[in-house]
């Protein structure tokens, strides 16, 4: 065994703060970031469709512009970038790591493993990531970032587990998927070859149905050295 893939959302990060105070934090970087604008509130709240468990395309950009159009907001002159940019709320103060999530990454690491974070996002894209680690301390002990938004797919497209794969420098045997998602993190990992580790979801979101079974479950990342211990022996 070569590579550990990690999802990020309800598997390392929990988030702890409810979905208007995100986007009170969202508008000040828009204020900030491009001055005061009668549709932030409205932006900010409206429902992004950034669940969806499919293999589709990720369009961030065009979905602003979509947006934009749709409620009759003058574009021209907007730098859709900066819009991306600024609702991209860092983790540091509004997240916090899921039990043993340090310690399974950093035990990984220990290991010799390549330790690749594989998340489904909207706003974030691979460079946004970097700065969120390292923001939590971590980013020592990861080697590289796939986010949907940079891909242009989001899981379970095989050209997310491909992307890492590539950055890991292994084969699809040579590694194994950590996630709570049966359809985008664990269906989606089996399709090439990896091996998978199911963590229980805690945040109560149905999942999408997968004909899959995973080749371990834990509720806990704590629980994960002991149960693939044999993996990397």
């Amino acid at each position: 065994m070569r590579a550990a893939f990690f999802d990020v959302g309800d598997t390392l990060i929990d988030e702890r703060r409810r979905p208007e105070h995100l986007a009170a934090a969202a508008r000040a970087r828009l204020v900030a970031a491009l001055g005061e604008r009668g549709w932030y509130d409205r932006f900010t709240m409206a429902r992004h469709g950034g669940d969806a468990e499919e293999p589709v395309p990720q369009a961030t950009l065009q979905w602003i512009q979509g947006w934009l159009r749709e409620e009759g907001v003058e574009s021209v002159g907007l730098d859709l970038e900066v819009i991306r940019d600024a609702m991209v709320v860092p983790f540091e103060g509004t997240s916090m790591l899921t039990p043993g999530a340090a310690g399974a990454v950093r035990w990984c690491r220990s290991r010799g493993l390549r330790v690749i974070l594989v998340s489904n996002t909207l706003w974030r894209g691979d460079a946004d990531s970097r700065k969120d680690w390292r923001a939590m301390g971590l980013a020592d002990a990861i080697d590289g970032y796939v986010t949907s938004h940079s891909v242009g797919w989001r899981k379970p497209h095989p050209a997310m587990f491909r992307r890492a794969l590539e950055l890991a420098r292994c084969e699809p045997g040579e590694a194994f998927m950590v996630g709570d998602r049966l359809r985008a993190d664990i269906w989606g990992a089996r399709q090439l070859g990896l091996r998978t580790v199911w963590r229980i979801p805690k945040s109560g979101v149905p999942q999408s149905d997968a004909d899959v079974t995973p080749d371990v479950t834990v509720d806990e990342l704590t629980e994960l050295p002991v149960r693939i211990a044999a993996w990397v022996a």
